[in-house]
């Protein structure tokens, strides 16, 4: 039995390399990603998220360093 899973995939893996350094290939591929970043779709949601998780850190580290600032003076 021959096998044929590493010429099938280095088939596959030139195509698809092939099909995205083509200009249509990188148009399509472009407007994937502006669709899923969009404010309200998922990855926009995700990030808003993340940011407020992020912003919400940041403060109680504030906190935290006002709190040992003030303990030490």
């Amino acid at each position: 039995m021959r096998n044929w899973l590493l010429p099938v995939t280095l088939m596959g893996l030139s195509g698809l390399g092939l099909f995205f350094l083509s200009e249509r290939g990188r148009k399509q591929l472009n407007a994937l990603f502006d669709g899923v970043a969009l404010p309200g779709g998922p990855l926009g949601q995700f990030n808003k998220f993340l940011d407020d998780r992020l912003a919400r850190i940041q403060r109680a580290l504030d906190e935290v360093a006002e709190a040992l600032k003030a303990q030490s003076v």
